[in-house]
Formats: structure tokens, sequence, C-alpha cells
């Protein structure tokens, strides 16, 4: 399959930010991510910036990043349970870090409001924004959905996106069928706004029979929620 490569895909970027809805995966991608980065050899670290919902932030997978030897950037554990806007300690030290890879895992909804606080400092250092898409979610089912998602969070995060990543998925009901599906939608959206899809991503479970022109992202599930245990 035509997997991606990781030194190829952060090309000059010193940062990647993660932007989309609630469920379309993000959290799951930038582990992952900054997982392949990090095994490719290069100085990394994870910043957690999903302020609403606790139950899918980055530093639930804290021991799994920290023993590869990736720096996480979190709220004070203290307040890791807690519902409250508060950005993570050493945050600005990361992004001025040009020699280290920061992967940042922003939350669904107006949570991409807390990046426009840090925009001079992406203006200053190199980074890539890419839209995370999981058309099994309600407001990205169609192009325009995720057309009008993705307007609403470059006006809010005061960032560009330059990419879409298409993750449509049922966890682990997740069939070839849902794969293909997703991202026939995804490129009518990306079509109309000139943009490429960056990223397919396949679980590592599920094998496609199908060709498909995209890079795939080869993902492996590490995020356990409450309700699966």
């Amino acid at each position: 399959m035509n997997s991606i490569d990781v030194k190829e895909t952060m090309n000059n970027n010193h940062i990647t930010i993660f932007v989309g809805e609630f469920g379309s995966g993000k959290t799951e991608l930038a582990v992952n991510y900054t997982l392949q980065l990090n095994a490719a050899g290069m100085d990394t670290a994870i910043v957690d910036m999903d302020l609403v919902k606790p139950y899918f932030r980055t530093r639930e997978q804290r021991e799994l990043l920290e023993k590869r030897g990736v720096r996480v950037v979190a709220p004070d554990a203290r307040l890791s349970h807690a519902d409250l806007p508060v950005l993570p300690q050493n945050l600005i030290q990361a992004l001025s870090q040009t020699q280290t890879k920061v992967v940042m895992d922003v939350g669904g909804g107006d949570a991409s409001i807390a990046l426009g606080q840090l925009k001079r400092y992406f203006d200053k250092y190199s980074y890539q924004a890419l839209l995370v898409v999981n058309t099994k979610r309600p407001f990205t089912r169609d192009p325009q959905g995720i057309i009008q998602t993705l307007a609403r969070i470059e006006e809010i995060s005061r960032l560009k996106i330059s990419g879409i990543v298409s993750n449509t998925n049922l966890g682990s009901d997740t069939t070839a069928e849902h794969i293909y599906q997703g991202l026939a939608v995804v490129e009518q959206a990306a079509k109309q706004l000139a943009l490429p899809v960056t990223w397919v991503v396949v679980p590592d479970w599920l094998k496609l029979t199908d060709e498909i022109k995209p890079p795939l992202f080869i993902l492996t599930p590490c995020t356990h929620y409450p309700w699966m245990m």
C-alpha cells in the first residue's frame, strides 16, 4: 500500500496542527503521527490543546508517549480531568524550539479559538494545519458541511488550512466501504477548496482491495474509551 513517509510529509514544517470537529479522530491521529515521527529518529513533542472534552485528550496517552521519548505538553496533571480553558504549560517554549517537530492536537468546535492567541508564533515558525474529516459525523457528512467547517475553523483559529485528512470511520466497525465512501465525499470538498487530500487514514487491521491515489496513513488505535472497558 502507498503509505506515507513521515519525514516527507513534515517537510520543512516545524509544527503540524490537527483541527476538526468532535469525533473526527484528531487525537488518535496526532498520537500516531507523533510516534511515527519519533520512530523516524526525530525529536518530537505533542501538545494537547483539547480544552473542552476530557475523555478525548492526548494526555491520556502520556505514559505511552513519554516511554518513547516524546515530550508531552499538556495542562497540569491536577487539572487533567477539569473542564477548564487552561493552556498547557511550556507551550511557548516548545513552539520556539525549532529542532523539535511539534504536533498539536486541537479540540473540536470552538476550542480552535485558542489558536488565535498563538498566531504570532505560527507566523514566525513554519506550520501545516490539517483538517481531519470523519464523514460519519454530523457536520461533515457532505462536501458543503466540510467546506463550512473549514471556513469556520480558519476564521476562529486565524490559521490557513493546507490540506484535508480523510478519516471516515466507525471505530472497530469500520469497513473498507466506509473508507472509499468517505474519501469520495472528501475529494469533492477538496476539489472545491483547491486543497489536497493529504492522507487517507486506514486502521492497521483493515486491508483495502482497491488502490487509491492519496497516501495512506496506517493507524494503530491507542485510545481506550470508558465505554469500551
